[in-house]
């Protein structure tokens, strides 16, 4: 994936033997795979790695009825010396069963840092970027920005030789740029907002992972089996069960340490575009019974209802897509949220590649190792079987697996569409450098988390070379 950053999309630099060390920079892999191959992971660093500490049975039928299918199992789905394909479990950033993100593993230990100065303000959007000196030769420069806290404009001005850093993802950041009149031309005037430098490229090139689920219902003999109605559930009141948060606690294990979707696989199927090796869907397994069809919705209302029924769902996403989509000023108002077009299925082969990732569930789900856990299909129900009832159940019900990158996207100078050059600093603007999942310029086949970490140990290491350059 990343070699294609830089023979594809020009990013020099970019290559995947030259990310791989910022990618281990970081890592704190607690489950043995570093000491086994120290080639792609590494132990030490601030953001621990680790497996989900706690199996529910119906994961382990998962594996099992994979294997029934001849199905190999990969006991690591990062090393890339070797083919992506196969099934086993996700690792997770999760330090003694805790959450590990990037404000705990990373920014909390530089706020308790005395030696450093950083200062945080919470609920203070940025509003604009403030720009100098925009018939200058070398382009406008970034001075600050303007920000509202507490229902009051402020000005943050940069220092001599400073720089704003944008990190807003690939939703907040192009619209920050539009506003601060960077961005395609003739979308800034429709807002009339002033153009001072015209990047066709920004809110373009929006990409995500498109997804459909296939969910089943346990019988009733199986009741009590799922994750969720082990957490729960405690005599049909909406609380987590008294026994796993103690267990939690105590021992960092047990159900409340899984993030729902531990398990699963990558697949090349007959969906995949010809002449390429990758995998084109990514399956994870849930041990739990969807709510609704729209996966992201289940977990949005699964906390609010206090009597769920067991089950399991296979979740099938176009991990490598290619469709792709934008992100567009509803106003010139910094209040008024930007317009999103995912755009998701407007390229065939992604619906394919879903399509045959709901073919594939159901054949797990006929193993011999599920017959006793297996009940009715829920999603997409059992009505739903020709190629085209499927392609519509995917265009009524799909949703995003959490992977939105793109719409900053860097490349060389010759290429008009690219928004940064490969050291993350706005073309043509002085003192502004992106610093987010915008950045990529094509979406890695898989989650783009320690990506992005991955990215920001890059830029950190560029801004300091940089700093010293100018002095």
């Amino acid at each position: 994936d990343y070699n294609v950053w830089e023979t594809e999309f020009g990013c020099k630099g970019w290559s995947s033997d030259e990310v791989l060390p910022y990618f281990r920079r970081t890592e704190d892999d607690r489950t043995g795979l570093a000491a086994s191959d120290s080639k792609h992971h590494a132990a030490g660093g601030e953001w621990a790695v680790d497996h989900v500490r706690y199996q529910n049975p119906l994961s382990k039928c998962f594996l099992k009825a994979c294997q029934q299918m001849g199905i190999a199992l990969n006991d690591d789905f990062n090393n890339w010396d070797r083919s992506q394909e196969g099934v086993g479990r996700f690792l997770v950033s999760q330090r003694n069963g805790a959450r590990c993100s990037s404000a705990s593993a990373l920014l909390e230990p530089a706020l308790a840092d005395p030696g450093r100065c950083i200062r945080i303000l919470t609920a203070s959007p940025a509003r604009k970027v403030l720009l100098e000196d925009a018939s200058a030769a070398g382009g406008p420069r970034a001075i600050g920005v303007t920000l509202r806290a507490g229902g009051v404009e402020h000005v943050a001005r940069l220092a001599p030789g400073g720089e704003v850093l944008l990190a807003g993802g690939a939703i907040q950041t192009p619209q920050l740029l539009m506003l601060s009149g960077i961005g395609p031309s003739a979308h800034l005037q429709e807002h009339g907002i002033e153009v001072v430098k015209d990047l066709p490229g920004v809110g373009r090139n929006l990409q995500d992972h498109p997804a459909a689920v296939v969910s089943y219902e346990c019988p009733p003999e199986k009741r009590g089996i799922s994750v969720t109605s082990m957490v729960i559930r405690v005599a049909g009141v909406v609380m987590p069960h008294p026994k796993f948060v103690l267990e939690w606690a105590i021992y960092g294990t047990g159900p409340l340490t899984t993030p729902g979707c531990d398990h699963g696989g990558f697949f090349r199927t007959a969906a995949a575009p010809q002449g390429t090796k990758s995998a084109d869907l990514q399956m994870r397994f849930l041990a739990a019974r969807a709510i609704t069809a729209d996966g992201m919705g289940t977990f949005t209302k699964f906390k609010e209802s206090a009597n769920l029924a067991d089950g399991f769902s296979f979740q099938s996403i176009a991990v490598r897509p290619s469709s792709r989509g934008r992100v567009l000023l509803a106003s010139a108002d910094p209040d008024d949220q930007p317009i999103i077009e995912g755009n998701y299925l407007a390229e065939k082969g992604d619906v394919a590649t879903i399509r045959e990732g709901l073919k594939l569930s159901r054949k797990m789900a006929q193993q011999p190792v599920f017959k006793e856990m297996l009940g009715e299909e829920v999603f997409p129900g059992p009505e739903i079987q020709s190629d085209a009832q499927l392609d519509a159940y995917i265009a009524a019900s799909v949703h995003t697996a959490n992977a939105l990158v793109g719409t900053c996207r860097m490349g060389p100078e010759d290429d008009a569409q690219a928004v940064c050059d490969p050291e993350m600093r706005v073309r043509g603007v002085r003192g502004l450098r992106v610093v987010d999942a915008s950045l990529m310029p094509k979406l890695p086949g898989g989650q783009s988390g320690a990506a992005v970490v991955m990215m920001a140990e890059r830029a950190a290491e560029m801004i300091l070379g940089s700093s010293k350059r100018a002095e």
